[in-house]
């Protein structure tokens, strides 16, 4: 792999060892996964609400198709073909994610002037600049993971960049957690955009290129804030 990121959050706990007849599949999964294209589509919508002080700030956040139909297709010696659909999945997290962080969030369908209303501070635009998995036969250990790279860019209203960062994520499960190697992808898969929302969460406000305008952003709200 060409880098590997720790959790900044911690990863969902699963409690029980499997019996015979889940190992036996997993192993059977594995060994067929040569076969064919192995398909892993992550749908979760069970993302928490993160636990952070909410911004005074109305945010609009636009999903380009790129984004929402995100899949990473990728061929693993002696294991066949995998690809891997997210782009379901990291929109549920975010539209979980940004209210616990916004006063107000709207989803825009487009970029144009006319489709920004003109009470939103901002515009965040998320964009998937790097995906990568293995799977135990790669690592040679007992876990499937997941490494996520996003870039994030956050626009003013008329469409001028603010600023732009980071946010990676990772995930990983326990190969005999579940029955087959594709549940075992899905599961590492929403731990990794777990670790994304949390990261994006925390990390907000404390991006350098974001504390001006975030500083100016929350300033002039403070008269209004304390007259009512």
């Amino acid at each position: 792999m060409q880098y590997r990121v720790a959790a900044t959050a911690a990863q969902t706990a699963r409690e029980g060892v499997p019996g015979p007849v889940a190992v036996v599949g997993l192993a059977v999964a594995l060994l067929l996964g040569g076969c064919g294209t192995t398909a892993v589509d992550v749908t979760s919508d069970r993302f928490p609400a993160p636990v952070v002080e909410t911004m005074p700030l109305h945010l609009g956040v636009h999903y380009t198709e790129a984004f929402s139909g995100f899949r990473l297709e990728e061929s693993v010696p002696q294991r066949g073909d995998w690809a891997i659909d997210i782009g379901r999945a990291q929109v549920n997290m975010l539209n979980a994610v940004l209210p616990g962080m916004f006063e107000r969030v709207v989803v825009l369908d487009s970029l144009e002037p006319e489709a920004i209303p003109s009470s939103l501070h901002a515009v965040l635009v998320p964009e998937v600049k790097e995906m990568q998995f293995a799977i135990p036969f790669q690592t040679r250990s007992n876990f499937f993971e997941v490494w996520i790279r996003y870039e994030m860019q956050l626009l003013d209203p008329l469409g001028e960049e603010i600023a732009s960062w980071p946010v990676t994520a990772y995930g990983k499960t326990r190969s005999l957690m579940l029955e087959t190697a594709e549940a075992a992808v899905r599961d590492a898969a929403v731990n990794a955009l777990r670790d994304a929302g949390a990261f994006l969460a925390i990390g907000f406000p404390r991006q350098e290129e974001l504390r001006p305008w975030l500083e100016r952003q929350l300033a002039a709200l403070n008269p209004r804030l304390e007259g009512e």
